[in-house]
């Protein structure tokens, strides 16, 4: 049967991530419910990334069998009147029936956002890292740029691989200094580019870069973090609310231009 590939952007606040689960919300589950209104049928949405508690999307991709004689052109207004506000389709196509959007993506692009100053930014709240202290920026970005490459990211992921294959391919990892915000306060942007992550992977690459700008590691620390392959040699783990799954690329689909973040 054909499939519906649908591009998904939501605030993640509200949700205990993207899959399914008993006793909580799960973005999964809220297209899933859309689509049994929808079409009558319990139709199971498959994600291209398990986005965890509190992690926003711009362009989480999901595919769902097309059940539905509605036209393809009018499937995100019929499954946006049945989702709530913080969760919206804004594009679908057809894909053949071997389409997965997990083991077919090519690349992924995920931000995270942070700010930086003693008063804290009300209306960044939720979506980046307010951090206090004073950040050394052009360490950090020395010290992204090392991420980049085939490494062993095990002293990066708070959970190993099944099988122990914790080698990764990161095909961008760089940190962008932004204009401050009204207040002043200084707004830094990380990207980093992959085919896959390991599970809390760019959450802990923030918390490490966090920690260069700070200055309890050197950039030259980071390639012993790497050695070490233990998860207590890096830095901890940034929180969730600053990470958006950017966009998910397939063959032959255009690379789309950086967002800037999610202020």
């Amino acid at each position: 049967m054909p499939q519906c590939r649908i591009t998904v952007e939501y605030d993640g606040a509200g949700y205990h991530g993207w899959q399914v689960q008993e006793n909580a919300r799960s973005v999964q589950a809220e297209l899933e419910r859309a689509l049994n209104q929808l079409t009558g049928e319990q139709v199971r949405v498959r994600g291209a990334s398990r986005t965890d508690a509190g992690v926003h999307a711009r362009g989480q991709t999901a595919a769902f069998p097309m059940l539905t004689s509605i036209p393809l052109g009018s499937i995100p207004a019929a499954l946006n009147s049945r989702l709530p506000d913080d969760i919206a389709v804004v594009a679908a196509r057809l894909e053949d029936a071997a389409f997965n959007p997990r083991r077919g993506c090519v690349r992924k692009q995920y931000s995270y956002s942070i700010t930086v100053g003693q008063v804290r930014p009300a209306l960044a709240d939720g979506r980046s890292w307010h951090v206090k202290r004073r950040l050394d920026i052009e360490a950090m970005r020395e010290a992204a740029a090392k991420f980049a490459g085939d490494h062993d990211f095990t002293s990066f992921a708070n959970r190993e691989q099944a099988g122990g294959d914790n080698i990764r391919t990161i095909e961008r990892s760089e940190l962008s200094l932004l204009e401050p915000d009204p207040a002043g306060r200084p707004r830094c942007v990380y990207y980093v580019e992959g085919r896959s992550f390991l599970y809390n992977m760019v959450r802990s690459i923030v918390g490490t870069l966090v920690g260069v700008g700070s200055g309890r590691f050197s950039v030259r620390d980071i390639e012993g973090m790497f050695a070490k392959r233990d998860r207590a040699a890096a830095g901890q783990s940034a929180p969730p609310w600053g990470l958006c799954l950017e966009w998910v690329l397939y063959p032959g689909d255009a690379r789309p231009p950086d967002r800037g973040g999610l202020f």
